[in-house]
């Protein structure tokens, strides 16, 4: 998809005008911008009429001569777009003589489109070129299809010459008629009062628009009416450029927000009292309640499950384990790898005695909600009985600090502030304790996503300052983690500014800040780009004290299994020092076996 931003004569033949249409363009998201050019005398013959008279004056108020127009092509460019222009004629294009070859693209505008003349001189000069096909009956615009096919890099879009188009005049239908009869690239030159009909384009096959941008849409000049003002081309570019991400290719997949919800919204089963083995679920022994940690009735009716093969207590949540006998531990030989490359894998307070059971490995990394910090902070000796002490731990710090704030020891908010700094303290706080009990150091890794008014590398040094004032110099280091640019946040999608662009690898590597580098998290950021990410992981891996390894593809889907993304082989990155934490997405479900299988395949392969 590309969005052309059309300056047309919008700029008021001011410089200055045309460098902010062409800031705004970039800063939305255009491919290009290009310029209307006509020479400074002689397009006119006659102004007689009344019409004739208003567009000749605007067009001559609006003259930028040649050089200025090839210094403003510069910074278009610059600012990595395309840039080009439409000629009415071919003897304006001599204006710019060999620098002509600055431009990247070229236009024939709609009145222009049986000019033979025009077309295939502008065709010889190699670029690509577009021809916008408003004004024109559908029996010309065929003749002129027909004539041109055979230029390379030739593209048509669908126009309605009005200025503006209201709402009903669009015939976007055409779209997929010019798209037929070119059998090429398809666009759309825009000049709608409502700048959103671009979107109904794109959903019948236009990948090119070109839009005028103006600083004002009711101002005097007569192009700002069919054109959009900064905040409507901010969301265009937004949406079109969003547009082929938004359609996918046709199936229907769960993503990890959709997971999530439909856990937290619906019910399932649960124990209403204790039920021994050999006992048959039915309504007297069980109760449906939210959310959804386990099996429903349609599940057990459509599994054929009956009587239960482990007890369960009151309040416990039904799944197919209960069903099931007691998973075996891992395998020695594959306890013995983990330890040997310093495998961990995630665990919660409520989880933990299970899944140590099953995975009887040396490395641990606690995952707290920030309900468990609180029960800590109450009753630390406790809840440390909960755990295995001969294990080695890592902390990771809880997102959110309550239902609805996420974690952020810079805010301006009070409640906001303290009680992100309450969290921190007692993971430091629960760090030490560990130390102490297990003999080996307990790492913490924390989100910190808030950007603050300040700007991104202010923050940087306030976070950083903070980090260590609370953690390293508490004898327990505290290191941020790398994000996904979409993160699922409150059963939604937030795109986020912080860990997660190219501008925070240069910060973060200015100030020496140390990370923790989430490789499924470094994958969907440096997607979201259009980077690769493994230039990235080279850049930030010299920072990097914790790892956590997980595959990720696209932009949001992550913690797939091993060889389901784009990770490749996972051997490179558990070897070295450290700990790498197995982030397997809801690994810890069935007793870990989403974690049984990762470790698996790492030791058959790797071991």
């Amino acid at each position: 998809m590309k969005v052309i931003a059309e300056l047309g004569i919008n700029h008021r033949g001011s410089s200055a005008i045309a460098e902010q249409l062409i800031d705004i363009a970039s800063e939305a998201g255009a491919w290009g911008a290009k310029f209307q050019y006509r020479a400074k005398t002689g397009f006119y013959q006659a102004t007689d009429e009344i019409g004739d008279e208003i567009l000749s004056r605007e067009i001559d108020e609006s003259y930028i001569d040649p050089d200025e127009v090839l210094r403003l092509t510069a910074r278009i460019k610059k600012k990595g777009m395309s840039a080009g222009i439409s000629f009415f004629k071919f003897d304006d294009a001599a204006d710019f003589g060999d620098s002509i070859s600055e431009f990247d693209f070229f236009k024939v505008p709609s009145a222009e489109l049986l000019n033979d003349t025009l077309i295939g001189s502008l065709a010889e000069l190699g670029k690509p070129l577009i021809l916008s096909t408003g004004g024109h009956s559908e029996e010309d615009i065929t003749r002129a299809v027909e004539a041109t096919k055979s230029i390379p890099d030739v593209m048509y879009l669908h126009c309605i010459s009005n200025y503006p188009v209201l709402l009903g005049n669009q015939q976007m239908g055409f779209v997929k008629t010019l798209k037929e009869m070119s059998g090429s690239v398809v666009g759309y030159s825009s000049h709608d009062q409502d700048w959103e009909v671009c979107l109904v384009a794109a959903a019948n096959g236009a990948t090119v628009f070109e839009r005028h941008l103006t600083l004002d849409k009711h101002g005097k000049g007569i192009d700002d009416s069919s054109s959009s003002d900064p905040a409507e081309f901010i969301r265009l570019c937004h949406l079109i450029n969003a547009f082929e991400d938004i359609q996918a290719d046709g199936r229907r997949e769960l993503n990890q927000g959709e997971r999530i919800n439909m856990q937290n919204l619906g019910s399932s089963l649960y124990a209403s009292r204790d039920i021994a083995a050999g006992e048959v679920l039915n309504e007297d022994n069980t109760v449906v309640k939210a959310p959804r940690k386990g099996l429903t009735w349609g599940d057990v009716k459509r599994k054929g499950l009956t009587a239960i093969k482990r007890p369960m207590g009151a309040g416990t949540a039904v799944s197919d384990l209960h069903f099931t006998d007691p998973k075996p531990p891992l395998e020695q030989r594959l306890v013995d790898f983990c330890d040997e490359k310093q495998l961990s894998i995630p665990l919660r307070l409520h989880d933990a005695k299970q899944l140590q059971t099953r995975f009887p490995i040396r490395n641990n990394e606690l995952h707290l909600s920030y309900e468990e910090v609180g029960r800590f902070r109450d009753a630390m000796a406790d809840n440390l009985s909960k755990l295995d002490l001969t294990r080695h731990y890592s902390i990771h710090i809880p997102d959110y600090i309550d239902s609805k704030t996420l974690i952020d020891p810079l805010s301006d908010d009070e409640h906001t502030r303290h009680g992100s700094r309450r969290i921190v303290e007692t993971c430091v706080d629960l760090a030490l304790e560990l130390t102490e009990r297990t003999g080996a150091g307990v790492p913490i890794v924390g989100s910190f996503s808030r950007l603050r008014p300040g700007g991104k590398k202010p923050t940087y040094l306030q976070l950083q300052d903070y980090l260590t004032e609370q953690g390293k110099d508490r004898g327990a280091p505290i290191y941020p983690q790398w994000l996904p640019r979409i993160a699922w946040y409150f059963g939604g999608a937030e795109v986020l500014d912080m860990f997660c662009r190219a501008d925070d690898i240069e910060i973060v590597r200015e100030i020496g800040m140390e990370l923790c580098l989430d490789l499924s998290h470094l994958i969907l950021s440096a997607n979201s780009a259009k980077e690769n990410w493994l230039d990235w992981y080279n850049a930030l891996i010299p920072l990097a004290r914790h790892l956590h390894i997980a595959d990720a593809t696209g932009v949001d889907g992550e913690g797939i299994e091993f060889g389901q993304g784009e990770l490749g082989d996972p051997a490179p990155f558990i070897e070295g020092p450290g700990r790498k934490v197995l982030e397997v997405w809801q690994g810890h479900l069935s007793e870990g076996d989403g974690f049984d299988n990762a470790i698996r395949q790492l030791g058959e392969n790797h071991g």
